[in-house]
């Protein structure tokens, strides 16, 4: 994670609603207390922290920020002394003061009367400061996560939020609440534009093959084949259009040397793509005019607008009597216009598949060998400890000058400066442990592919065409799409996925089209994927829209020749009501969506494809299990738009649960109430139930029977008694062994591994190459060893503390960073010279085996990847592709390239 990326965070307290009654709701808590206790996240600076700097009257922030780092940085310099360290303890209190945000708070709601208790007018409070309700996020309400902030800003950031909106407009409470949460969007702001058009969603009409799933008026869904059936499609749902001339301003802005094929904005319940197209030419060559009507029947002449959005990017255009009216609002309340996400300049090589995309493909043991060999060599590879291949498994196939001035200051970049460091114990161990998580990652599924995630956009033409009343043609026929990236390659036909997936109607076949006409028009929509308005691709692609969905397409022939086109499958909806909503409404809709239903849902499928592989295809219970798996998209878009006030059911109970199941004997045969083996490798708990099953299993058999359990498994002739063995081994088998594709893949995968042994290198390694030539005080050298001890003791309490509380991947890492860092300013808090204190710590750990070289990199590992540089004279070694290189690796070749890298910091300041 970069440095600029971190200094962008804002720091909150997360405390569980039990945390807080326990305290008889007036808990108190420091700083550092919740750092152990991982109650303190990181969140990416949005509209709702940038709201409260200005109502605290908070101007420099930014300005201040740069400030106390250029400083620190100087004392970094500087030998140290009483005066230094006071000074860079006062400007770390700064640092965090400008940092963590008191007004703001989550809190996990573990039940609905704890819920109902914090919204009651008794309050709460934390530290002394009582806290009032704002919203929960879409995404926040999956983990029944609630925003709260100060009681006494509450009714201000309230205001903000509903920017002046026509308050008596009737709107499902749900889809507020998710419209309001959008200006809590890690988003950076940009300059406004010069005029702004909304315009109507271009509606296009068609007839397609689908397959039809309602439950809106039956107990169970309704699956229907539909012949020629007419579509209506929305095919501007959730993006717009920006002017080359605004997208090149804003990339400038944003620090990109390019113009983007699109950026994914915010503004007051506005959210969505927009992508670069250049409709001032298209109302000169194609149009004729330049007057439009926007979305209020208001003339604009197209002249002066640089950007588009159309009324499903603007989610509550209609409260708003123009668009004048609307930005009134945005400018008097504090909002503007801030990006997301930056479409990148160039697309990747290669990606990676999950699980998902993999379970529904009818595969031979022959073609899993083929779609997992990739992978398989890439690990095989690097086994020989060959630094440059080591590079190559850790940065990936594309490393380049960037991948090293963006990487944090760690192992890896240090291997990129000196080859020595792969005979470092550490950085073996390190890159062990990746191999290790690589070939576990593999036994699920995550195999690398050719190919590319990318944005997904409707056709800018069709837009344009809708935008000046023109015929609706757009430039891609039913069947056709555009992919630069691809067509470049010459490939005309690739496979498609989008997560979350259900069923095999969710992969799409693209085939790709290259017209003149095509790559003048889309000639700034290089690193998208453009689909076309004439057909149901956005429905196979379960429910995708263009506000920023990514899919991965991939030209790999094993997946091609898998895959079947099948139907697009159209799920009915039932909305819920609309009303004026109150506080109680919003509470409501926040208890309703509580919870990770698609995550639920998307386990239950995957187990049933494993109940599925138990059966012959035209068997009445195969179809069966077909129609559960394709109802599950049903669920499953259902359960992702719940936070926008979709009425969901729950997926029938007796389809995954046993015990529900047991009263029906042909329901019993088909419960998915197993996870597939495979999941084994993703559920550490679930793998311990697991071996300590098999291992209790085979203990009973040699009692029992005087042989292992592999013997008595393979015997041709058994007695009664070992044939009831054999079952009831089966039928309590805590996961699925079914023959499902998964299954099979993990056990071939598993097959490969197996044969091969991580070597022990036993080469020296000199640790002082890792430091420099200067000497260090020794009394300070035993307060570092102090800090040493207890960081150890408090890591054993945080490492508990995480273990108890199952948090994602991404919070474990914000987690550790913000763990990391308190360590790292108490070091410099008693030793500033960053010198000194890198000599101090490499000695302490290197010296002594059995210490922690984390605790090393954590804290010195800028003044490491420094003294590296400068005994390389500045340069660095990288692997490139190059068909007559040196080096093969994942059947490729690569040569070494070298680059002189600056020094990044201040120069040295000296006493």
């Amino acid at each position: 994670m970069g440095n600029a990326y971190q200094d962008r965070l804002r720091y909150v307290y997360k405390i569980t609603s039990s945390r807080i009654r326990k305290a008889d709701y007036d808990l108190h808590l420091t700083y550092q207390e919740a750092t152990v206790n991982g109650e303190v996240a990181s969140i990416g600076n949005h509209q709702v922290f940038r709201f409260i700097d200005r109502i605290r009257g908070y101007k420099e922030r930014e300005q201040d920020l740069a400030r106390i780092k250029l400083e620190i940085e100087r004392l970094k310099a500087l030998n140290t002394n009483a005066e230094h360290k006071r000074a860079m303890k006062k400007l770390h209190e700064e640092l965090k003061n400008l940092k963590f945000a008191d007004d703001y708070l989550l809190v996990v709601i573990e039940n609905n009367k704890d819920y109902d208790r914090l919204n009651s007018s008794k309050a709460f409070s934390i530290n002394g400061k009582k806290y009032k309700r704002l919203l929960a996020t879409t995404g926040g309400a999956k983990s029944s996560t609630v925003i709260y902030v100060s009681e006494n800003i509450h009714p201000l950031l309230e205001k903000r939020l509903n920017n002046g909106r026509d308050p008596n407009k009737e709107l499902v409470p749900a889809k507020l609440e998710a419209y309001k949460a959008l200006a809590c969007s890690t988003s950076t702001p940009v300059s406004h534009p010069e005029r702004v058009l909304v315009v109507q969603d271009c509606i296009t009409e068609f007839g397609a093959d689908i397959i039809q799933i309602d439950d809106t008026e039956t107990e169970y869904p309704r699956i229907e084949s539909r012949k020629n059936e007419p579509i209506q499609m929305n095919m501007s749902d959730g993006f717009g259009l920006i002017s080359p001339a605004l997208s090149e301003r804003w990339a400038s802005e944003l620090g990109n040397e390019y113009i983007p094929s699109g950026f994914c904005i915010r503004n007051s319940f506005c959210k969505g793509m927009v992508f670069t197209f250049d409709y001032h030419e298209f109302a000169d060559r194609v149009a004729g005019k330049y007057m439009v009507d926007d979305a209020w029947g208001n003339p604009v002449d197209i002249r002066e607008v640089d950007l588009i959005l159309t009324t499903s990017m603007l989610k509550l255009w209609s409260s708003y009597n123009s668009i004048d009216d609307y930005l009134l609002c945005c400018g008097y309340y504090g909002y503007t216009f801030s990006v997301t996400k930056v479409t990148p300049e160039e697309l990747e090589d290669e990606r990676h598949l999950n699980y998902q995309f993999i379970q529904s493909l009818q595969l031979n043991d022959n073609e899993i060998g083929e779609l997992i060999r990739p992978t398989i060599d890439s690990i095989i590879d690097v086994l020989g400890e060959d630094h440059r291949k080591a590079l190559l498994f850790l940065k990936g196939i594309h490393i380049h000058e960037n991948d090293y001035r963006n990487s944090p200051d760690d192992y890896i970049k240090g291997l990129m400066v000196d080859p020595r460091l792969i005979d470092d114990p550490f950085v073996r161990s390190k890159i062990h442990t990746l191999i290790r998580k690589r070939m576990n990652e593999a036994k699920i599924g995550v195999l690398r592919v050719k190919g590319n995630f990318s944005i997904i956009s409707g056709d800018p033409y069709t837009v344009c065409q809708s935008i000046f009343g023109l015929s609706l043609t757009g430039l891609l026929s039913s069947g056709e799409f555009y992919s630069r990236y691809w067509n470049e390659r010459h490939v005309d036909r690739v496979a498609c996925f989008r997560a979350p997936m259900t069923c095999h109607n969710n992969i799409k076949v693209l085939r790709f089209q290259n017209t003149d006409e095509m790559q003048y028009w889309y000639r700034y929509m290089n690193t998208v994927t453009i689909l076309n308005s004439w057909d149901t691709t956005t429905h196979s692609l379960n429910g995708a829209d263009m506000d920023s969905d990514q899919v991965l397409t991939t030209d790999n022939q094993t997946i091609l020749g898998a895959i079947q086109e099948l139907d697009a499958i159209v799920c009915v909806q039932k909305t819920s009501a609309q009303k004026i909503p109150d506080e109680k409404d919003l509470i409501q809709a926040n208890k309703d969506s509580f919870g990770d239903l698609i995550g639920f849902t998307t386990n239950k499928i995957t187990s049933m494809f494993d109940v599925l592989a138990n059966y012959e295809e035209h068997s009445a219970e195969y179809q069966e299990m077909m129609y559960r798996i394709q109802c599950g998209q049903h669920y499953q878009q259902n359960a992702i738009d719940q936070a926008k006030g979709i009425e969901c059911k729950k997926m029938p109970k007796h389809w995954y649960d046993i015990r529900a199941a047991v009263t029906d004997e042909s329901a019993l045969k088909m419960v998915a109430h197993k996870k597939p083996y495979f999941f084994i490798y993703n559920d550490p708990e679930q793998k311990k139930e697991y071996t300590t099953y098999v291992e209790k299993t085979s203990q009973k058999c040699l009692q029992l029977f005087g042989m292992t359990f592999n013997e008595l498994y393979s015997k041709k002739e058994l007695s009664p008694d070992q044939e009831q063995f054999l079952a009831q081994y089966e039928q309590r088998m805590p996961v699925s062994t079914a023959p499902s594709v998964m299954n099979r893949l993990c056990h071939q995968v598993e097959e490969e591994f197996n044969k091969l042994k991580l070597k022990q290198s036993e080469s020296p390694f000199d640790h002082t190459i890792l430091m420099s030539t200067k000497k260090y005080s020794q009394a300070r050298y035993k307060e570092i060893q102090r800090l040493y001890q207890m960081h150890n003791e408090e890591l054993r309490s945080y490492m508990t503390n995480l273990r108890k509380s199952k948090v994602k991947k991404e919070e474990r890492s914000a987690r550790w960073q913000l763990f990391v860092s308190r360590f790292k300013e108490q070091a410099l808090e008693i030793c500033n010279n960053e010198e000194d204190l890198c000599n101090m710590i490499v000695d302490m750990c290197y010296r002594n085996a059995e210490k922690s070289k984390q605790f090393v990199w954590d804290v010195s590992g800028d003044q490491i990847i420094r003294n590296l540089l400068l005994s390389n004279d500045h340069i660095i070694h990288y692997p490139v592709r190059d068909p007559e290189g040196d080096i093969e690796y994942a059947g490729r070749t690569f040569k070494m390239t070298q680059m002189h890298v600056k020094e990044q910091r201040l120069e040295n300041h000296s006493e």
